[in-house]
């Protein structure tokens, strides 16, 4: 009795081991975020990194931010001599990795921006995502 005990400790200490060890769910971090506004102060495109620590992926669904009317998730590519955005309705972001959002790449599109903004200031954007759901970061609004 006393080694059919034994061994069922011996097999459950690893087992609960690795169980705590192993990664679970995803872990959402955004940083860097920052918006452009256009020449004339009614669109921006907004730019920021998403990164996954975690073991799972999650998917990034929306964006929406505190100075405009409307957002879009879109990507920036190029087809032959031209650049096109093409719309993203939602956007993977895989365990482990992350994806940045830059110009020519992927940004959100923001459209109909409140009047009276000016570099400087900071605009709340809130992401929303399949699993991890809400994460508010505050973007600063910038020419670069």
């Amino acid at each position: 009795m006393k080694n059919k005990f034994a061994l069922l400790i011996a097999l459950i200490i690893p087992l609960l081991f690795l169980s705590a060890c192993a990664p679970s769910g995803p872990s959402i971090s955004v940083e860097d975020a920052w918006i452009r506004p256009d020449p004339l102060w009614e669109n921006a495109a907004g730019y920021f990194t998403v990164s996954n620590d975690g073991g799972e992926s999650d998917i990034l669904q929306s964006v929406s931010i505190s100075i405009s009317a409307a957002e879009s998730l879109h990507q920036t590519v190029m087809e032959g001599d031209v650049h096109k955005m093409l719309p993203v309705e939602n956007l993977e972001i895989a365990a482990g990795d992350s994806v940045t959002f830059a110009p020519l790449s992927y940004h959100v599109m923001i459209m109909g921006l409140d009047s009276g903004l000016d570099y400087g200031q900071t605009a709340s954007m809130i992401f929303e995502f399949e699993k991890s759901g809400s994460i508010e970061v505050q973007a600063e609004i910038r020419a670069e």
